[in-house]
């Protein structure tokens, strides 16, 4: 026998505190006798003596709060009935893409729930189970419960998605809430990677179902959309590389199609273990791009890619300049990128109002006295501005470095560029972001600095773009980022979002809330966002929408770790059932008395209550 709660006894000391309660009572009662001439025959002892006399009131009272104190110290009885202890279970479900493959008439999913399914009903009646999704991320979809027919219903609710998974983590996370159990837990795996490949400590606490044999499968791992931000659908070009990982020769017929109109269909044979790529032209029209595999092999989810080519939308540029070689290289390249509609004005002819009717304003040795309100890039400020304070000039210096995590430089290599001849020595604001530097023999200073003040994006080149000539064929890369920055500075909003199952995006912005998204499987979510983010679980198109406003976004399933879905073993379940000597307090049944005691206490209650109303009367 043994309490839980020990440290409940120490309330004990109210035993004390009840005898000081009932003498205390007995003192101050007041008698009224016809005279005081026996009370003072009795000896002052005696009297004493008899004044604690304990009642029937008393002793109900006294074994009340016992049965109070017993409760909180929980009495239990170790051994007690003769039966197991009851013992937890985890189970971790694969819910990755791969368990979508078909191997003889089932997926492996459905293999791997039904082995779920048979190894519940193995268990006894008073085991718990915690059921975990192995996804993307895991999640506990049911916790400890000794319902069996919750447990069930979880299993065929869940569905895998078209998103790599990441067992490891998922049975580190079993493993963790294993250790936190105060009873013996056991981890069991389904899924279909072999336990040999799952690292050693894990691999040795975890009973593994592997399901899943065949590496018939060839899958779409890229769909490449190459259009300019100020080009045309004329001029898009479509390139989709498709894989082969099985281990014998593939065939398959390759469509690709923009809306409902085909524009390229094509057989293909590709050798084992090989990739075969495809690049697509002549498209008709702007639209949503799909590229669609007719093959016969175990995995689907990798037989289908989205893209989307985008209309042509003008964006409206202002170059504010005095007449200079540059404003006649930005007149040619307007002239040559369909999406670009230029005007230019000299810097005395130049009014704010003017900036609010373009989608963008260049400055070119100009800057006004207040920032415009719209997007605005400046190109060498002049020494005496007012918005890029100017401390000198240097020539002939490089590009030493560059943020290749921003946009207007992504892809790109801007130390290929010849040295720059003319170049303003500015600080930038403190919230901007500087894309390139240089430095000279006193100090390092930047080139190039991009960021955003009330609610417009700005840039400043602080080398004259004039001296560089834009359209040289020597500068392709000072071109290259001078076309990244423009498209930064001018983003296009319209055409839809297209992404990877898995990751996190923000969509919108939408004008109110809620936003109702359709996802590609009929299901409806309620985000409570106007700019919500999305994680697409599933390849396909999903529909956003709030009071009018529709945004697309086209998820993609490229994942060739969880395409390749050759397994080179099938390895048999190897139980490793949790020894009771790790848990020795816990291996024998406990049966615990605290609430028949809070029972005893609330019926001593009642009897007290009684008693005393009956002394009263």
């Amino acid at each position: 026998m043994g309490f839980a709660e020990p440290l409940a006894l120490l309330f004990a000391g109210l035993y004390g505190v009840l005898v000081l309660l009932y003498l205390w009572e007995r003192w101050r009662r007041r008698v009224e006798v016809p005279s005081l001439l026996l009370w003072e025959t009795i000896r002052e002892d005696t009297l004493r003596a008899r004044r604690f006399r304990p009642d029937l009131l008393f002793i109900l009272q006294l074994l009340l709060l016992t049965g109070l104190i017993g409760g909180l110290a929980r009495p239990y009885i170790v051994g007690a009935g003769g039966g197991d202890a009851h013992r937890r279970h985890i189970f971790v479900l694969d819910t990755s893409a791969s368990m979508q493959a078909r191997d003889a008439r089932s997926t492996r999913f459905e293999l791997a729930r039904m082995q779920a399914l048979q190894r519940l009903d193995e268990l006894p009646a008073d085991d718990e189970v915690m059921l975990i999704g192995a996804g993307h991320t895991p999640e506990v979809l049911v916790n400890f419960t000794r319902d069996v027919a919750e447990i069930k219903q979880a299993l065929q609710q869940t569905v895998p998605g078209d998103v790599g998974g990441d067992l490891t983590l998922a049975l580190t996370f079993a493993a963790n809430a294993r250790q936190r159990s105060d009873v013996p837990a056991e981890v069991d795996a389904f899924t279909d990677i072999p336990r040999s490949q799952l690292p050693a400590p894990m691999g040795d606490d975890v009973t593994v179902f592997q399901v899943g044999e065949t590496d018939d499968n060839l899958g779409i791992e890229a769909l490449q959309i190459y259009q300019g931000r100020f080009q045309d659908y004329t001029r898009a070009r479509a390139y989709v590389l498709v894989e082969n990982f099985a281990h014998r020769e593939g065939h398959g017929l390759l469509s690709v199609q923009v809306e409902d109109q085909v524009v390229h269909r094509s057989g293909f044979t590709i050798p084992p273990r090989e990739s075969k790529g495809f690049l697509i032209h002549d498209f008709p029209g702007p639209g949503r791009v799909t590229a669609h595999l007719e093959v016969s092999d175990a995995l689907a989810a990798d037989n289908t890619a989205y893209g989307w080519i985008r209309p042509v939308s003008r964006t409206r540029v202002l170059v504010v300049s005095p007449p200079s070689p540059l404003q006649d290289d930005l007149t040619e390249l307007a002239a040559a990128a369909p999406g670009l509609q230029l005007s230019v004005v000299e810097p005395q002819a130049f009014a704010p109002t003017q900036a609010q009717q373009n989608d963008l304003v260049i400055f070119h040795r100009f800057v006004p006295p207040a920032a415009p309100p719209a997007n605005a890039l400046y190109i060498y400020p002049p020494a005496d501005n007012g918005l890029f304070p100017v401390s000198g000039d240097a020539t002939n210096v490089e590009v030493l470095d560059w943020n290749a995590r921003h946009p207007a430089l992504q892809s790109l290599r801007p130390l290929a560029a010849l040295p720059l001849q003319r170049v303003r020595i500015v600080t930038p604001p403190t919230a901007s972001q500087v894309l390139l530097w240089t430095r000279t023999a006193e100090r390092e200073f930047p080139l190039a600095f991009a960021g955003e003040q009330d609610g417009h994006r700005y840039a400043c080149l602080t080398f004259d773009l004039e001296a560089e000539r834009l359209l040289s064929s020597d500068n392709v890369s000072v071109f290259l980022f001078f076309m990244n920055l423009l498209a930064w500075l001018a983003p296009e909003h319209d055409g839809a979002l297209v992404m990877n199952t898995g990751e996190v995006q923000a969509a919108g912005p939408f004008p109110q809330v809620p936003v109702e998204m359709r996802d590609p499987r009929g299901g409806v979510q309620t985000l409570q966002s106007m700019q919500p983010t999305i994680e697409p679980l599933f390849a396909g198109e999903y529909r956003l929408s709030s009071d009018g406003t529709r945004q697309t976004v086209l998820a993609n399933f490229f994942d060739p770790l969880e395409s390749d879905i050759g397994r080179t073993s099938r390895e048999p379940p190897l139980f490793h059932p949790v020894p009771a000597a790790s848990h020795a307090a816990e291996a024998l049944p406990r049966r615990e008395y605290g609430t028949w005691l809070y029972l005893l206490a609330a019926a001593l209650f009642v009897g007290e209550w009684l008693v005393a109303r009956r002394v009263t009367t």
